[in-house]
């Protein structure tokens, strides 16, 4: 039969294969064609490893990667010299606050354990840009590395924005939020929806949203409206609030913001709104040039 023959042959072409594989070649059984040695670390690499590393248990990493690539997207890794400012101003305004705030230890015991970093912007094909996004609560890539101007406020907001968002969804991994009581207040006007990106700002407002993103479910939600609270001036929260056109919808966002107050000091003996100064306080530094962190 045609199959019998095929397999014969099959076989004769693999037998031999071996033996001129194990006759041609000379190299030592357990070599291995990559190079395995452990590559000197570079000035930057030190300084992460003092910054991040050490201290927070921390791995921030700068190199591309294909595996954390996107195959339908173009991304390019950060240019060196956007590494080091990437990160000063990271730990400033998100590490350093949570550690005066919460505790010297609050960050080496909650925390994603690397930090990637991108150059480029990350694109999606319904006109929509990802700035951030986290990997199961282990690592958080952050985009646009070469483009923030870190004397412009809201540029600083904008890249600083996907930390403080991407860590609420890590510490309400650790300690839970009321969902159930969140998910009402949701749902009460508008409710969540798939379609985010073509709702505005102004009719989220009025639905008890601080941003259309925070429509896409609960667990968004929440992060959205913690991460816009820290990024907010005491000033600026009122003024928002003052402007939202509907009572119910401003209601609704009140209520949630004071069910972040209580959770973050249920669940973690802090003070949200002392936190939110301190971020403001250090972002404020990082607009003034003082980039330099506070070591541990």
């Amino acid at each position: 039969m045609k199959t019998n023959n095929i397999l014969k042959g099959l076989g004769l072409f693999f037998t031999l294969g071996l033996v001129l594989t194990s006759c041609s070649s000379d190299d030592k059984i357990g070599d291995s064609i990559y190079n395995t040695e452990e590559q000197p670390k570079t000035e930057l690499d030190q300084w992460i490893f003092k910054s991040y590393t050490e201290p927070y248990n921390i791995d921030a990493t700068y190199l591309w990667n294909e595996s954390m690539g996107k195959p339908d997207k173009t991304l390019f890794p950060p240019k060196l010299s956007s590494v080091k400012p990437a990160l000063q101003v990271v730990k400033k305004i998100w590490i350093d606050s949570y550690s005066e705030v919460g505790g010297e230890d609050f960050v080496k015991l909650i925390a994603p354990r690397q930090l990637h970093l991108i150059g480029s912007y990350n694109l999606n094909h319904n006109g929509t840009i990802v700035l951030g996004e986290a990997g199961g609560g282990a690592r958080i890539t952050l985009y646009n590395v070469d483009f923030v101007d870190y004397t412009d406020l809201e540029d600083v907001r904008e890249f600083v924005h996907t930390i403080q968002h991407e860590y609420i969804h890590i510490l309400n991994q650790s300690k839970p939020y009321d969902i159930v009581t969140w998910k009402a207040l949701g749902e009460k006007l508008g409710g969540y929806t798939s379609n985010w990106y073509n709702q505005n700002d102004e009719d989220s407002n009025n639905l008890g949203f601080v941003t259309p993103y925070a429509r896409l479910n609960s667990d968004e939600d929440f992060a959205e409206t913690a991460s816009f609270v820290l990024l907010s001036s005491k000033a600026e929260l009122e003024s928002f609030l003052s402007k939202v056109k509907s009572a119910d919808g401003k209601a609704i966002i009140e209520q949630k913001i004071a069910i972040v107050e209580k959770y973050f000091l249920d669940q973690f003996s802090m003070d949200f709104f002392e936190l939110r100064d301190a971020a403001e306080r250090n972002t404020n530094d990082v607009i003034n040039g003082n980039f330099e962190e506070n070591q541990p």
